[in-house]
């Protein structure tokens, strides 16, 4: 079993560990107005609001995070719960708003974990998003910087901390070319960045204006994750309101969602209308009417894009 250097927690790595690298250092900045802490479950914690949702776990020896962005400082409600060193942080995936932000943490200098294609996509385009971003003077970017991930996997890494397991899995190409969940048995919570979206259309995830969402590559993850079965209470969405003790059935929401909204989508297609004329006359169907409107345009592009290449 491999060990961190000055590190107490075990990593039991059941993929191929990537590369480490030093961490840098600046100033931090206070919390975005708007965005709230709530508790998931015990030693538990959601921030959410103003952005994406971001979660934080309180064990004995420390504190895991899971998602961070740098127009969000999160590091005031983890020092509300705990002073407590943050050990671990992890990113669903590479988005300027779910991995930018370790810059907050770096005065505790966490391992910071993500999967092979997270490692790729930051030297790829992600670490150029985020300078093209600073060197537009945008706000939260000044002064600040955004390190690679420290370890990297393929596969699945379970982390044994504190007390408790969190089970990290590389899902596959989803909402991004590599989303990753994490799962705590403990706590009856899973982590489930983009992949899953309560109550509002999902992103169409966008990178370098290559790399979207794949419609195909979502639902079936989504049915795998389903068909695992697992013990789980609440499943925390990458973006909208976590549905505390809800269960398998966001999952199933929202895996019924790219299942229903594509269909609809491919009969204006077999019908002969065309891209401008489906974002006029689109009707969402009256499970998902409810949902925040302000990403269903680029969700529906993404769908007609996506059946035209099927051949539809």
């Amino acid at each position: 079993m491999p060990m961190m250097a000055n590190a107490v927690p075990r990593i039991l790595v059941l993929s191929t560990v990537l590369l480490c690298l030093a961490w840098p250092r600046a100033s931090a900045a206070q919390a975005m107005p708007g965005r709230q802490a709530i508790q998931v479950a015990r030693d538990v914690y959601t921030m959410t609001g103003a952005g994406s949702n971001a979660s934080f776990v309180v064990t004995d020896e420390g504190v895991l995070v899971f998602d961070s962005d740098i127009r969000n400082n999160d590091l005031p409600f983890i020092r509300k719960v705990t002073d407590k060193k943050i050990v671990y942080l992890f990113a669903s995936h590479a988005s300027g708003d779910h991995s930018t932000g370790a810059w907050y943490f770096r005065e505790d200098k966490p391992v910071y974990i993500g999967t092979r294609d997270q490692i790729r996509a930051y030297y790829q385009n992600e670490l150029k998003e985020f300078e093209e971003r600073k060197a537009q003077g945008l706000p939260r970017y000044q002064g600040a910087e955004l390190p690679p991930p420290s370890l990297g996997f393929e596969g699945a890494m379970t982390v044994l901390f504190g007390g408790l397991t969190f089970q990290a899995r590389a899902e596959g190409y989803g909402h991004t070319s590599g989303d990753m969940t994490m799962y705590i048995p403990q706590r009856r919570v899973m982590f489930m960045g983009d992949l899953l979206n309560n109550e509002l259309h999902p992103g169409q995830a966008e990178a370098a204006g290559v790399f979207f969402a794949n419609i195909q590559g979502t639902i079936e993850i989504l049915t795998r994750i389903i068909d695992r079965n697992l013990p789980v209470d609440t499943y925390v969405p990458g973006h909208g309101p976590v549905h505390v003790g809800r269960g398998i059935a966001d999952v199933v929401d929202q895996r019924d969602y790219f299942v229903l909204m594509r269909d609809e989508v491919a009969k204006m297609v077999l019908a002969g209308k065309t891209l401008d004329e489906i974002l006029k006359e689109f009707t969402v169907p009256q499970r998902f009417a409810h949902y925040d409107h302000a990403r269903l345009p680029g969700i529906l592009r993404l769908f007609y894009n996506q059946l035209i290449e099927r051949g539809l």
